[in-house]
């Protein structure tokens, strides 16, 4: 009896550890599968879309329905080559994320094309304006873009920033301004500074260009035609090249204004603008929910501007023209900044 008792006890032993053994490997995939995956595509790297990537990385990460064990997120940056950006957009497709958030309005044009399948979720930020880029968001009702891509637009106040200018030099004339005519984003802002130049009496000069590399040659040239400042709206190639063209308005006594606050650290006379970690963080929050059972028809696409004004007042020491900072323009400033020679 003893000798049958032995290799059934032996036997139940082997079935409880190979029993314990699948349940350990059965929780470790459900926790695997808990896991949710996401790639943030930036798609290049300046102030505007690094601010906007900070504020977003800081809501995901503070997220309490989503721990760090719970969420990986992997960063991918073509730095504005767009062969570059195609391949990427495939590759998060193939590696088959729960999610893309992208970051600028090419990042949401080249992800939404190769996404058109709609095969994963898609929620974009940092876009001047959606409606015009071309990926089936028609307007800003829930019904009125595709099922898996949702997000919100921030389209910059061109109008504000031309009216700041006029205050600071009330006898302005002409305002140049270098856009890159293949991003939709500078159309439309081009378009609204025409608009408001018309209305203000500014002759608004423009020249078009395609890569940054020709951002700081039709500045310069830009600054031989009589301009008194030089502008810069929501456009992608030429915020790259921003110390560029900043460099070629100093040298001709010209200060540059433009659409991004944060600018102003590095040499424009000011910038009006949104809070771009806060524009990051109310897509982080938007990522959020959906990723936790929200579905992306529940969003409507709104247009987010958390204003904020920084201006530099050393400029003012540098520039050609009666270029000035008035009392209640300085009140209404979030920032004064001083650098450089005081």
């Amino acid at each position: 009896m003893k000798n049958i008792l032995k290799p059934a006890f032996f036997l139940l032993a082997v079935v409880a550890i190979l029993l314990l053994s699948d349940l350990s490997n059965r929780k470790g995939n459900q926790r695997s599968a808990e896991i949710k995956r996401v790639a943030i595509f930036k798609f290049n790297s300046n102030l505007i879309l690094n601010e906007t990537e900070t504020g977003l990385l800081r809501e995901l990460n503070t997220q309490k329905i989503f721990p760090q064990r719970q969420m990986e997120i992997t960063r991918y940056c073509p730095e504005g080559d767009l062969p570059t950006a195609n391949t990427i957009a495939l590759e998060i497709l193939n590696k088959k994320y729960d999610m893309v958030i992208s970051i600028s309005t090419p990042g949401l044009q080249v992800m939404a094309n190769a996404n058109k399948a709609g095969k994963i979720t898609h929620v974009f930020c940092a876009v001047t304006d959606p409606f015009v880029s071309g990926v089936g968001i028609t307007g800003p009702g829930k019904d009125q873009h595709p099922a898996h891509l949702t997000g919100i637009g921030t389209f910059q106040p061109v109008e504000k920033a031309f009216r700041i200018a006029r205050e600071m030099k009330p006898d302005l004339k002409k305002v140049g301004v270098v856009w890159c005519t293949g991003e939709t984003c500078s159309e439309a802002c081009v378009k609204k500074a025409r608009a408001i130049c018309a209305e203000l009496g500014i002759e608004l000069v423009e020249t078009g260009i395609e890569t940054s590399s020709q951002v700081y040659e039709a500045a310069v040239a830009m600054t031989a035609r009589g301009i008194e400042a030089l502008w810069i709206g929501g456009d992608n190639v030429v915020e790259t090249g921003i110390d560029m063209y900043i460099n070629a308005g100093m040298k001709a006594g010209i200060p540059v204004f433009n659409n991004s606050p944060y600018s102003t650290m590095r040499g424009t006379l000011f910038g009006i603008g949104a809070n771009y970690q806060s524009v990051g963080a109310q897509a982080g929050k938007i990522a959020s929910e959906i990723l936790n059972g929200k579905s992306v028809k529940d969003y409507e696409t709104v247009n987010v501007v958390p204003e904020k004004i920084y201006i530099n007042e050393s400029v003012l020491k540098k520039v050609k023209g009666n270029w000035t900072l008035p009392n209640d323009l300085r009140a209404r400033a979030d920032s004064i900044i001083v650098t450089g020679d005081k």
